[in-house]
């Protein structure tokens, strides 16, 4: 495939404008899939000569207007491809309005500006680069390249030597590392009792400042609790889908509190939770490679239907052999497991939602609701309705 048939089917992605100049500005080739929209480029020539300045042989660039509209730029030595504008932020009218009064497009005309994340807006920028250059560049490195500020940098470290000045001088210090370790390890290794004892530790230090502002300082100390818990219970073991999907859920109620006390309060049995469940699921044992990526598929699949069969031949295994190897590493048969865990995410809808049994046991694709009802009493030794009303949410 030519550059010029990637732009063909890049322009269906990013849903812009790409378009090739030479050096000198003139205009080679334009790639749209909306040609009633204003061209920028052709309406306002000194902002376009402006991003072809921008240009690097080495790596691709990435230009940010507005601190929302986004801009690729590739080149190598003859010629410069532009693609955008697009928006990283999520759709904003406000944008398209600056696009027009900005680029001076005709007084009322409307700018249809879509919405890309920025890591699909890079790829493709990438990828041009590749094609055209036959040189690779990855995500991170693009934007270090792009958005990398001297003159903040220049900020920070002037920052860094007035705090650590200033913490030299009142003999101020953070709490010891030392005991953060003990209270990751703790966590890893699912020991409940010593995290509790890592908690009540005396030390001279103090917690960081990472904001002015007292309730959002407090908010991103209890996030990186989080956050390092959730490191932390992936080592000891626990499905990484699992504990991500713990960590969004903590981190999401983190931002919607505004008590101080309670806030770190959450983050603290953030803690305790992700101990209590690698002590209670793995206790931090080793687990054969095999069996955690089978896990990780019954997951995967949660709201379909799985059989032994299916997960041997996602994993190119005979069934037979993996349904043994599962039963001797973590003393149940796979299809009981999956059975198991299908019950145990049913509880959690039971408790927590409003869903009828019907749509519970679809959700889970059982056959039907009596089959769900089975299954559901074998582990549970209680019907749906009897659990429900036992654990269920109260109304109020």
């Amino acid at each position: 495939m030519t550059v010029e048939q990637f732009c063909e089917h890049a322009i269906r992605l990013v849903h812009a404008p790409i378009h090739l100049y030479d050096l000198e500005g003139n205009e080679l080739a334009v790639y749209v899939n909306h040609g009633e929209q204003p061209d920028i480029m052709a309406c306002d020539q000194k902002f376009r000569n402006s991003l072809i300045e921008k240009r690097n042989l080495e790596h691709p660039v990435l230009y940010l207007e507005a601190n929302q509209i986004i801009y690729g730029i590739v080149s190598d030595s003859s010629q410069v491809y532009i693609i955008g504008p697009c928006c990283v932020n999520g759709y904003s009218s406000l944008a398209s309005k600056y696009l027009v009064k900005e680029h001076g497009l005709k007084k009322g005309s409307i700018y249809r500006l879509h919405s890309l994340p920025l890591t699909d807006f890079s790829e493709i920028v990438i990828m041009i680069h590749e094609m055209l250059t036959g040189e690779s560049i990855g995500t991170s490195e693009l934007w270090l390249k792009s958005f990398f500020d001297e003159n903040q940098d220049f900020t920070v470290r002037k920052k860094l030597h007035h705090v650590f000045y200033s913490n030299q001088e009142n003999e101020t210090v953070h709490n010891p590392y030392s005991q953060e370790k003990r209270e990751q390890e703790s966590i890893r290794t699912g020991n409940l009792e010593a995290l509790q004892k890592s908690f009540q530790e005396a030390y001279v230090g103090k917690l960081g400042t990472l904001s002015r502002d007292s309730l959002r300082n407090m908010k991103d100390m209890s996030i990186v609790l989080v956050t390092l818990a959730t490191r932390s219970a992936i080592e000891g073991g626990i499905l990484p889908e699992i504990a991500y999907t713990m960590s969004d859920t903590y981190i999401q109620r983190i931002e919607e509190m505004t008590n101080e006390g309670e806030v770190l309060a959450l983050g603290r049995q953030a803690e305790i939770e992700f101990c209590c469940l690698v002590r209670d699921t793995v206790a931090g044992a080793l687990q054969n490679p095999v069996v955690v990526k089978c896990k990780e598929l019954v997951l995967q699949y949660m709201h379909a239907k799985i059989s032994v069969a299916d997960l041997a031949e996602k994993l190119d295994m005979n069934a037979n052999y993996l349904s043994q190897l599962f039963a001797k590493e973590e003393g149940i048969k796979l299809s009981d497991y999956i059975a198991r865990e299908k019950i145990d995410f049913a509880k959690q809808q039971l408790i927590y939602t409003d869903d009828t049994y019907e749509e519970i046991a679809y959700s889970y694709a059982f056959f039907s609701q009596s089959h769900f009802g089975r299954v559901f009493k074998k582990w549970t030794g209680m019907t749906p309705g009897q659990y429900r009303t036992r654990y269920g949410k109260k109304k109020k």
